[in-house]
């Protein structure tokens, strides 16, 4: 009554100060029968508080709910007339009518399993009347029931998630015969009812529960349901329709220049904090536990420290390695020394020594100077994040700078999508989604190589510390070689941007000069490029040998060599796989992998080809079509270097590794980029059609969107479900609420 109270008052201060009502018979007799109604919807949650599941948040939300509705009955026209005033106002009306349908929405129709078994007449049998039966699990039967059997509610003595297999008669089957397996999470009160969908009457019922420490306490046949109100879920509800209410075809964010507005830094201010939040939230160590099986970059900088490149296996694996006639035949090496655990797995073996095989630049820039700092080890699952909250703020900075530079006209509405498209559709979210080590060198790689692009392209725009500028971002770019090599391509985009800086300035700058520049950018890849040639030459005895080839992992790399047949296998599953979908939450399956290549496939489950789940992204391969919109040199020489770089790391990838899912990461950034840049150049056109055109983009991206969120909770990469299945079903009957 109190939290009731205080929100009552804040209501009169909201109809008198923002609605401006005056103090009249109506306003009197309106706000005493909110009050009189809300203190028997309280009445009734208190009396009534078995059949209502209601946390405080939820008691507190439902109330807030009660009283916008209540307010926007009573005052439309007034609620209309304050819209129509300014933007504000009216962005704050729409949250408001949201959140009030997403709560009448809660209420009714996720709660329809409530008003469904308002009538059901319960059956309850307690633990002394339930009947173990004897089997490998936990296993129960109830006989001689003789009843229409709708639903079951189960409870357990305790609180530890378990599945559930249910095996039942009816009016057409006199003998068992299985129903689907449920995975039941106490805590999640509506993990408890089960709807059952059988034929007439019932004689009997068998229950099994996985986990033979788990003991039924009662079941109840034909339960009545309880009253329940998802928060996260309303929540949800209210955010999706402010979403597509913000991006319809005709919203002031398509109208508004990006560049003309006053609020721009603002806008890119708060897109970098919601989208950090974002992956802070993917991220969160409560909803899965931090990866660090193989924590190689912490031991190769305690070698570095004691001035050798080498790690050692405190295994003492060496030796027999070493005997071996060929220690990277996995098969071979699995029987001489047993499993993975008996040696360093993925790391990089040669003539007795083991080496990391990854870059060496997150050692020298990241871990290295942390544990000097420190003196403790650097966290591999921070690293990532950090580069990926880094990545995502370069990668928001570059299309802003893009939008400056050549398309002004770019609308809000736009860049915001633009900017989702980039974020969240080229593999940095299964970077903070599997934050293992192999993901280190591909997202720092990625990180250089947009805060390289940034600094490069600033000189277009700002003539200030040209020399300097062109030196931090030739290093920048340069350090990619140490991070992930393929990524290296990168650098040709420093091409048209430095053709384009020549044309604008060749008047004011002598040859000399230019000279002197091309110098800047060139020196920092010779230092980086020598160092790298002088640490693998001391290691492996070549300086253009990385080592990847000597990584014992599950295939002889040495032998695996350049087969022309791999190729349209890579660009096939990589980009045209189609997806693959079951009727079940996360609605995603791993596509099984299916060629006619007679040799050694490396391959890890994937969820559909980028093409294929990223739709948009066709966009790109139709490049040439679009040259005369882009209407820039400059700009199109970029995007056919990103184009041809993106099949050539794909090729490479193929070839060096196999197909996996993180490897998407490596040219996903590349087809985006082409097809954000294709997007500014329509949109910079002014045409009959433009407001379909922000409806394709708008439906085509949203679908992006959703594949995302539900490859998070995919099973190959599944850290969500297998170490935290009390999350995981939460959000399954958070989503599944007819279950």
């Amino acid at each position: 009554m109190i939290i009731f109270g205080i929100l009552f008052l804040l209501k009169l201060g909201i109809d008198l100060k923002f609605l401006k009502l005056k103090i009249d018979r109506k306003f009197i007799i309106h706000n005493i029968f909110t009050l009189i109604l809300g203190g028997i919807i309280i009445f009734g949650c208190n009396n009534f508080a078995s059949r209502i599941s209601f946390s405080f948040l939820d008691k507190t939300l439902i109330l807030i709910i009660y009283l916008l509705l209540m307010m926007l009955v009573a005052n439309y026209q007034r609620v209309k007339t304050l819209k129509e005033k300014n933007l504000f106002n009216k962005y704050l009306v729409v949250i408001i009518l949201a959140l009030v349908i997403s709560g009448i929405f809660e209420i009714t129709i996720c709660n329809f399993k409530f008003f469904k078994t308002l009538n059901y007449h319960p059956i309850v049998y307690k633990q002394n009347k339930l009947t173990e039966v004897p089997c490998i699990n936990t296993c129960y039967e109830i006989d001689n029931i003789n009843k229409e059997i709708k639903n079951i509610y189960v409870e357990t003595n305790s609180l530890d998630n378990y599945s559930l297999k249910i095996k039942a008669t009816d009016s057409g089957n006199a003998l068992y015969y299985a129903l689907p397996t449920r995975e039941i999470a106490p805590k999640v009160i509506t993990s408890r009812y089960i709807n059952l969908n059988l034929r007439g009457k019932s004689q009997k019922i068998y229950l099994e529960i996985k986990n033979e420490n788990i003991q039924l306490q009662k079941i109840i046949l034909n339960a009545k349901v309880p009253l329940c109100f998802n928060s996260a879920r309303c929540l949800l509800i209210t955010f999706v329709i402010f979403f597509l209410y913000l991006f319809k075809s005709n919203s002031y964010l398509f109208k508004r220049k990006l560049i003309a507005s006053s609020s721009k830094k603002s806008i890119i201010l708060l897109l970098i904090i919601f989208n950090v939040a974002i992956f802070a939230i993917i991220l969160n160590r409560n909803l899965h536990p931090f990866y660090n099986d193989y924590d190689y970059y912490n031991q190769l900088t305690e070698s570095i420290k004691h001035k050798k490149v080498t790690i050692e296996d405190k295994n003492h694996s060496e030796e027999k390695l070493n005997k071996m006639d060929n220690p990277y035949d996995s098969s071979l090496r699995e029987e001489t020394l047993g499993d993975k655990s008996h040696y360093l797995w993925d790391a990089a073996f040669y003539k007795g020594h083991y080496y990391v095989y990854f870059g060496i630049v997150p050692v020298i820039m990241f871990y290295l100077p942390f544990n000097l700092l420190f003196r403790a080890n650097l966290h591999t699952t921070y690293l990532i994040f950090l580069c990926t909250i880094a990545t995502v703020c370069l990668m928001t900075l570059l299309l802003y700078r893009l939008v400056k530079y050549k398309y002004k006209n770019c609308s809000i509405g736009m860049f915001l999508l633009l900017n989702f498209l980039l974020v969240y559709c080229t593999g940095l979210e299964h970077m903070v989604k599997v934050p293992e080590i192999y993901c280190a060198p591909i997202i720092s790689g990625l990180m250089f190589t947009f805060l390289g692009l940034n600094i490069i392209s600033s000189i277009l725009t700002s003539q200030r510390f040209i020399k300097t500028k062109m030196v931090l971002g030739s290093l920048s770019l340069a350090l990619v070689a140490g991070c992930r090599p393929q990524l290296l391509l990168g650098s040709f985009l420093m091409i048209p941007i430095l053709l384009a800086f020549y044309n604008q300035n060749k008047a004011k700058i002598s040859k000399k000069e230019y000279l002197k520049y091309l110098l800047c950018l060139i020196i920092p890849y010779l230092v980086v490029g020598i160092l790298l040639m002088y640490y693998n030459y001391i290691r492996f005895g070549s300086p253009f040998d990385f080592g990847a080839a000597y990584n014992l992992t599950t295939n002889d790399m040495t032998a695996r060599g350049f087969k022309l047949g791999r190729i349209p296998l890579g660009i096939f599953v990589y980009l045209f796989n189609p997806l693959t979908f079951q009727n079940v939450f996360p609605y995603l399956t791993e596509t099984h992998l299916v060629t006619n290549y007679m040799g050694i496939t490396v391959y890890e489950s994937v969820y559909g080809g980028l093409l294929a789940t990223t739709l948009i992204y066709l966009v790109s391969l139709f490049l040439p079509k679009f040259k005369k919109v882009i209407n820039s040199k400059m700009i199109y020489s970029s995007c056919v270097i990103m184009l041809i770089s993106a099949f050539i790391i794909l090729i490479f990838d193929t070839q060096l590794a196999g197909i996996l899912s993180r490897y998407l990461t490596d040219f996903a950034w590349l087809f985006g980029l082409v097809t954000v840049i294709i997007l500014l150049a329509i949109e910079n056109k002014e045409f009959k059609y433009k407001d379909y055109f922000h409806k394709i983009v708008v439906v085509l991206i949203i679908m992006a969107l959703i594949y995302q969120f539900f490859y998070l909770f995919c099973s190959s990469y599944n850290y969500f479900k297998n170490s935290n299945l009390d999350f995981w079903l939460y959000l399954k009957y958070l989503i599944e609420f007819w279950l």
